[in-house]
């Protein structure tokens, strides 16, 4: 008969390769845990981030506010808050969007106190007691414009609602569920929905102008699907291969507009016939610093030869 004898070392090296195994297997599922985590609790904000009031540079997760330039970045900014307000913004702001952000408030996600421009590449989701985007200037001269970004959200009552700032949806995507059944998906004195894609279980309404030009539009409400006293409608064609608004309470449209709709030169918040006048002023420069100073010239000549001839330099026929 055979017998086996380890040496001591045997058994201490065994142990090690099995505790390094073991070690190595934790710190993997740890990772696997920690990778489906969208946001640790440390990142999510449980109360308004107000920018309206801010006199400083602001910094918080999520959200970078640069107070000399008025532009505030938001990079996976995740609120989730009781109070009535999620963010609040300032007028003549910017706003860039970067990942994805999300905000859940309970009465009004955001709230506009003037003019500002919100573009980016990124996401912002909006989930709101009653009203998404809350433009609450009673300025009718300030704007808020959506140049682009994906935006999907979910209210109420209203998913953007204003009493006098123009609201205006440029490009980009734009998702509005409302779940009163008598709300409405964009509320406003003058709605722009200018490009882009606009899907909504609930009608547009404006009291002053709506227009929807070169956008493509997926509304499914209970009433008129647009609805204004000056309704506006032009470079869409519906899916009954018509290009006029009937009045329908579900409208599926494509746009048909074959320009650019925004400023190669200035960028996208900028319409696209500034280029045109652009041109056409750098036009007018470079004739100016052509002929201006031929025409001075031939002035100057005229002058001289006049003096010459009174002086008796020149004869009658020269």
């Amino acid at each position: 008969m055979y017998s086996f004898r380890f040496k001591k070392g045997d058994h201490m090296r065994n142990f090690r390769r099995s505790l390094t195994s073991i070690v190595l297997a934790f710190t993997m599922v740890i990772a696997m845990c920690v990778s489906i985590l969208p946001v640790s609790a440390a990142d999510v904000v449980t109360k308004t981030v107000n920018i309206a009031e801010a006199t400083k540079n602001e910094r918080g997760p999520g959200y970078d506010w640069a107070n000399r330039f008025d532009i505030l970045t938001l990079n996976n900014l995740h609120i989730e808050t009781s109070d009535a307000y999620g963010l609040r913004l300032p007028k003549n702001a910017t706003v860039v969007l970067k990942g994805n952000n999300y905000i859940k408030a309970a009465k009004y996600g955001v709230s506009f106190s003037g003019t500002v421009i919100i573009k980016g590449s990124g996401t912002l989701t909006i989930e709101a007691g009653e009203i998404g985007m809350y433009l609450i200037s009673q300025d009718n001269t300030q704007k808020i414009r959506l140049i682009d970004g994906k935006y999907t959200i979910t209210a109420g009552k209203y998913g953007v609602y204003s009493d006098a700032a123009d609201f205006s949806f440029v490009d980009g995507t734009m998702d509005i569920n409302v779940t009163d059944p008598a709300g409405k998906a964009i509320q406003g004195r003058v709605v722009n929905l200018l490009g882009g894609k606009f899907t909504a279980n609930a009608p547009v309404e404006s009291t002053h102008a709506l227009v929807a030009e070169a956008v493509n539009l997926d509304i499914n409400a209970s009433s008129p699907a647009l609805a204004s006293k000056n309704l506006t409608v032009k470079d869409v064609q519906f899916s009954d291969g018509s290009t006029e608004y009937a009045g329908q309470n579900s409208v599926k449209t494509k746009s048909i507009a074959k320009n650019h709709r925004t400023s190669a030169v200035f960028g996208d918040s900028v319409p696209g016939f500034v280029d045109y006048i652009l041109l056409a002023v750098v036009i007018v420069g470079i004739g100016a610093c052509i002929f201006i100073p031929a025409l001075r010239r031939k002035k100057k000549a005229q002058e001289l030869y006049a003096r010459l001839a009174a002086e008796g330099y020149l004869t009658e026929d020269k």
